[in-house]
């Protein structure tokens, strides 16, 4: 991944919620109000010269951390996986990829009957939490969806920072999606449809939606990480995103 303002972007948005500390090669970040989330307490390695300087970033990073209990490693530098081998703690690897989108949001469908609305106010925190709860509480619980949208919303709130715009369907509230912009550079995270709305065409208007606001904001480069095992990839292509890049994601549990 060498698309210098998307990597500058995606520095940014977790600036959001974290404290960083950059060094040469790699950028740890760390929320001391939510440290169980893995998303906001992780080290992202920019470049390395070889294995053995990769091993040595990631082995001073798993010594560093020890005391959270596990340490999260985002690599844009190939990990192959004879390195992994030499850990005496055995990661969990997930593989993500940089989607770009190239194609005008026109092709887009509009979903009738739902809008796209940014939060703005406590209510609509509330709308967010019950989505979060419904649709990730039995995978991680519902108190610590409540602890993420508590610590998400005063970010979420203020003027400058991340905007999460939530999906109503005749006042229902069936898919978010949150926007970052930073120096002419939009990212799309944190992409959700209820499963019980979806493949109605709710993630298409959702898309649509951002994608338009994100250009009257003067973005000319939009763009998504996401899984490369999640099936929405398939969804993300068909709206005219393709993948420019990847990046290597080390969970130790220690």
């Amino acid at each position: 991944m060498d698309n210098e303002q998307i990597l500058a972007c995606e520095t940014g948005y977790y600036k959001c919620f974290s404290e960083a500390v950059e060094r040469e090669n790699y950028i740890r970040f760390r929320d001391d109000l939510l440290p169980d989330m893995y998303s906001h307490n992780y080290t992202l390695i920019k470049g390395a010269g070889s294995d053995d300087e990769l091993r040595g970033i990631i082995e001073g990073e798993i010594y560093h951390r020890k005391g959270m209990g596990y340490c999260n490693i985002a690599s844009y530098v190939e990990v192959n996986s004879e390195l992994l081998q030499t850990f005496a703690h055995k990661p969990e690897v997930t593989v993500n990829g940089f989607y770009l989108l190239d194609v005008p949001s026109s092709v887009l469908c509009e979903k009738a009957g739902c809008g796209i609305f940014k939060v703005s106010n406590a209510a609509m925190l509330d709308d967010v939490l019950r989505m979060d709860t419904e649709h990730d509480g039995e995978d991680i619980g519902v108190d610590f969806c409540t602890r993420r949208v508590e610590r998400r919303k005063d970010t979420y709130l203020s003027p400058e920072g991340v905007d999460c715009y939530v999906c109503y369907d005749n006042g229902e509230a069936v898919g978010k999606c949150d926007l970052f912009i930073c120096e002419g550079v939009a990212k799309i995270e944190d992409f959700a449809v209820l499963p019980s709305k979806q493949r109605r065409g709710y993630g298409a208007a959702i898309l649509k939606a951002i994608i338009e606001t994100a250009r009257e904001c003067g973005v000319s480069t939009i763009y998504l990480v996401t899984d490369e095992e999640d099936t929405v990839k398939e969804m993300y292509l068909k709206c005219g995103f393709r993948k420019i890049g990847k990046k290597t994601d080390l969970f130790f549990k220690l």
